[in-house]
């Protein structure tokens, strides 16, 4: 799987589209600054800090075509904006550690989500759906499959 770019990129487009963590909090440890495009902000020791990670992973100061789902998005040169694929709580290009508070499963959904593009692709020649919108989120209807002929 590690020799699939294609796929590589698609499981970290649909995860920087639509993140499975989409609402973080923590209290700061340390007093700090935390900068934007436009602005920094001072943050106090203890104080609440919450975040919402569409507003970072659709950034489209960061992102051409933010709102759009760009399947190649993260091949090539791309792999470099796997820096600001935040849904693990942290970039994708860091490792979980018990000092920054990464989601330790982080590499386990991202191996399981190939594992289904992957595993779909091999058992169908094509399918279609259909997308919409749900309370949690994407709502995604499969309308149609057609099995694999080999």
């Amino acid at each position: 799987m590690e020799e699939m770019p294609l796929m590589k990129s698609v499981v970290y487009e649909a995860l920087r589209i639509e993140p499975p963590v989409s609402l973080q909090f923590g209290r700061a440890k340390r007093d700090l600054i935390i900068e934007s495009h436009d602005a920094a902000f001072e943050v106090k020791e203890g104080e609440m800090l919450f975040g919402f990670q569409p507003f970072a992973t659709k950034d489209p100061k960061i992102f051409t075509q933010a709102e759009e789902f760009v399947a190649d998005r993260f091949i090539g040169e791309g792999e470099k904006m796997l820096e600001h694929v935040l849904w693990s709580n942290g970039p994708e290009t860091e490792e979980p550690t018990l000092g920054n508070k990464q989601c330790a499963g982080k590499d386990f959904v991202v191996l399981v989500s190939r594992l289904f593009v992957v595993e779909l692709f091999l058992r169908y020649d094509s399918f279609e759906i259909e997308v919409g919108t749900s309370p949690l989120g994407a709502a995604v209807t499969v309308t149609s499959l057609r099995r694999a002929s080999f």
